[in-house]
């Protein structure tokens, strides 16, 4: 007999009904659901990129073994948000190869690994 919902799954399907078939579809639709939502929100409330980047600066050390936050991916107004500096400075600090590049995510689409800003922050602060 199955524990939970999860091994009812594993279990042989030519054994159920469609309609048992068509029930645990939706509930794995709904944890999964359930799943993502609790990422996010995990996620936004390590950082919270309206808030100050002095309030909200989180230390290197603790973000490299999240791997929520250490993966992130942040956009411009983000990063703008988190160090303090406007858009033409960021960009002006990485042609000086002094700020950390960007990563392409699309044919016009860029983000900034939170990881590496965080660890810009640590080696402008320290």
């Amino acid at each position: 007999m199955p524990r939970d919902m999860f091994d009812a799954m594993r279990a042989d399907p030519g054994h159920r009904t469609l309609g048992e078939l068509l029930q645990e579809r939706q509930w794995a639709v709904d944890e999964i659901s359930r799943l993502r939502d609790e990422i996010i929100r995990l996620a936004s409330r390590r950082v919270n990129p309206v808030q100050s980047a002095s309030s909200q600066r989180i230390s290197a050390d603790r973000d490299f073994d999240d791997p929520l936050i250490s993966r992130r991916l942040l956009r411009l107004s983000d990063v703008e948000s988190l160090v303090g500096l406007s858009r033409s400075m960021i960009y002006r600090l990485i042609s000086e190869r002094r700020f950390p590049a960007q990563t392409r995510v699309g044919p016009r689409a860029v983000r900034w690994r939170a990881a590496d800003i965080f660890a810009w922050q640590d080696r402008a602060t320290g």
